[in-house]
């Protein structure tokens, strides 16, 4: 059943990744993701693509094919073994769940931009390093990539052996790292691109505590590796670094989170908070930035209904969590699935079905919540509770 809740329950998960796009001015600063990165694109876009290639050469932004990320942040990667033909079809169905709520393609081209600024700032401080003119930052970072500075010298002599680099490439530095007959410098450089666009486009990997690899971790931890995995390559990360760069990362991602809070409440219809002190807090849960420390913050708040948390202070309960019950908030959505069936179950058996339980029942539904279907399922359900004459809650 894992595989069926990213289905049903991750359809916006593309708009909650919009804050991605400040995640490469946090790491590599401003002027860098504009010099480095857009400019370049814009001058000459061909070269760009090569670019591109080249990182997805490198082994990552593969989403496309592999639709990686959407399987980490949905917990269904490292599912071994034969199983039935309904069991195959729910897993090839969850395998390309990413392309259908555009979450694929926004990572592929996410990791893409962010490996054409991590390979440019790779190659020129690698150059600067053959050349005498490193500064601590530059060593730094490379060291923080696992390349010292002979091999610096050595990717330097290689980019310059077989690169592509010039004005006409319109700033695009093509490191044509196949090319490269150094094969250690060639593994360091590719594998220093990998390391950098999965921090810098948070994709969970083994950065999970170990209990969530057991079966019942997997159940009650499903959708938290990204919160887990974005407090170690996000807050811990930032914190380390405390530059210019995470400060003004920082800024833009509150503010891409307060957006994300606006799309989302929008997406589902439902009203936008005229507080200014709860957009701040959405702000901060949607961002990303703090990783577990909001999860905690809202499950402390739905399990005391609001009196313990953030929420004490701003009266309103994160979005976040306001659809799911107390079972899917403490044992994950499986669990909350099955409590959502037998509350279903139970009151149609005691004559006392409402609408509440009419959308619990759409809400099993897989792919309800994508962007694209979501309003007419909305209509649908509208319509079917006024048929039957339901009311809102029980009396």
């Amino acid at each position: 059943m894992m595989h069926i809740e990213p289905q049903r329950l991750l359809g916006g998960m593309t708009i909650s990744a919009i804050p991605d796009m400040a995640r490469v001015v946090m790491v590599h600063g401003l002027t860098s993701t504009f010099r480095d990165g857009f400019i370049p694109m814009v001058r000459n876009f061909k070269a760009a693509k090569l670019a591109f290639n080249e990182v997805k050469a490198a082994g990552t932004a593969l989403d496309m094919v592999l639709d990686s990320r959407t399987m980490a942040l949905a917990d269904i990667t490292g599912d071994f073994g034969r199983h039935s033909k309904f069991e195959r079809g729910i897993k090839a169905l969850s395998s390309r769940f990413g392309v259908a709520s555009l979450m694929a393609p926004w990572s592929a081209a996410m990791k893409q931009f962010a490996g054409l600024v991590t390979m440019t700032n790779l190659l020129q401080a690698s150059q600067r390093v053959s050349i005498g003119t490193a500064t601590a930052d530059d060593i730094r970072k490379l060291a923080a990539s696992n390349i010292n500075p002979d091999l610096a010298n050595r990717i330097a002599m290689e980019f310059g052996a077989y690169g592509d680099y010039g004005d006409d490439m319109g700033g695009v530095l093509l490191a044509r790292a196949g090319s490269w007959r150094d094969r250690e410098a060639r593994e360091a450089f590719r594998a220093a691109v990998v390391r950098d666009v999965d921090r810098i486009i948070v994709t969970p990997g083994q950065d999970k505590p170990l209990w969530m690899s057991t079966e019942l971790g997997k159940t009650v931890g499903q959708f938290k590796s990204f919160y887990i995995s974005s407090m170690q390559k996000t807050f811990m990360a930032g914190l380390q670094q405390r530059d210019a760069a995470t400060l003004s990362g920082v800024v833009l991602t509150l503010g891409l989170g307060a957006m994300t809070y606006f799309l989302k409440q929008v997406a589902a219809n439902q009203p936008l908070s005229d507080n200014p002190a709860q957009w701040a807090v959405e702000a901060l849960d949607k961002s990303g930035l703090t990783g577990y420390l909001m999860e905690a913050n809202n499950v402390a708040e739905k399990a005391t209904r609001g009196t313990f948390g953030l929420s004490a202070f701003t009266g309103e309960q994160v979005s976040r969590y306001a659809s799911r019950n107390v079972t899917g908030t403490f044992l994950g959505p499986t669990p909350g699935a099955i409590s959502d069936i037998f509350e279903i179950s139970g009151s149609i058996f005691a004559g006392g079905t409402t609408r509440g339980d009419l959308r619990k029942a759409r809400q099993l539904i897989p792919l309800q919540n994508l962007a694209y279907i979501r309003r007419i399922l909305d209509e649908v359900e509208s319509a079917m509770g006024g048929a039957l004459g339901l009311e809102e809650k029980a009396k």
